[in-house]
């Protein structure tokens, strides 16, 4: 199988992303108020991040119907807010609308456009464990430490972490993003191992929020070769959406 036939099989499957590594660390309370569980039917489905009060941003395949353009009612999804914990805490807010970005769709390259805009019934009250999070507005340089969070499985093929998670990559520069993966989008922002660390994402992760210098630069979307692999994982580059975020979100 080809490099890109293994990406993109991972589409299949991609919907409950996560990770596997020991280095992967529970997150303090307060640490990462703009993270948020994004559920279905009661169920945590992806991560996601708030970018203001009232909006959050996941990844397009949590949330569309068939991977196209229609999503599962919005009326199915709320999100969990400011906790630590997937289960407990924090505010659960339902949605009265999901955007999913207009150039979204499963069939065209991994990873590429799979944003989706999550809009919240109310507002959610902010507070030292809930806050949105700035949009970084230039690709952070090749070879930043970049943090991200989930809930995803701590081994592969595990259980959701009842617990945040945080773990650490670093940033590929474009030319060798393409490289590794095989794949040319722009909007495609590999985050690489730091040395023998090879946590990354996995089961439960898809829509977790990847931060440099307390800015949003990228939201989870794809991992190859299995959880902790060693490989590049794929996240969408927020920078290359900035005018399409702020315009359906303000």
């Amino acid at each position: 199988m080809s490099p890109v036939q293994s990406v993109l099989s991972l589409l299949l499957v991609i919907a409950t992303l996560g990770v596997g590594q020991s280095s992967r660390v529970p997150a303090d309370v307060g640490s990462q108020p703009h993270t948020i569980s994004l559920r279905r039917n009661g169920a945590h489905v992806c991560g996601g991040a708030l970018v203001t009060n009232k909006w959050a941003i996941t990844a397009a395949h949590c949330v569309s119907l068939g991977g196209g353009q229609q999503s599962y009612p919005a009326q199915s999804y709320n999100i969990r807010a400011g906790s630590i914990q997937r289960l407990a805490g924090g505010q659960l807010v339902p949605l009265s609308q999901i955007i999913i970005h207009p150039n979204y769709s499963s069939s065209v390259a991994a990873g590429a456009n799979d944003l989706a805009l999550l809009e919240l019934q109310t507002p959610v009250t902010l507070n030292a464990n809930t806050k949105p999070i700035d949009l970084a507005t230039s690709r952070p340089a090749a070879g930043s430490q970049i943090t991200f969070t989930g809930w995803g499985s701590s081994k592969p093929e595990g259980s959701l972490s009842h617990g945040l998670q945080v773990a650490s990559r670093l940033s590929l520069s474009a030319a060798d993003c393409q490289k590794e993966l095989f794949l040319e989008q722009e909007d495609l922002l590999c985050l690489t191992p730091a040395g023998e660390d090879s946590a990354g994402l996995c089961s439960g992760d898809a829509g977790a929020p990847a931060v440099f210098g307390d800015q949003l630069v990228g939201i989870a979307s794809f991992f190859v070769s299995g959880c902790g692999s060693g490989q590049p994982d794929g996240y969408v580059d927020v920078t290359q959406h900035l005018e399409w975020i702020i315009e359906n979100s303000s």
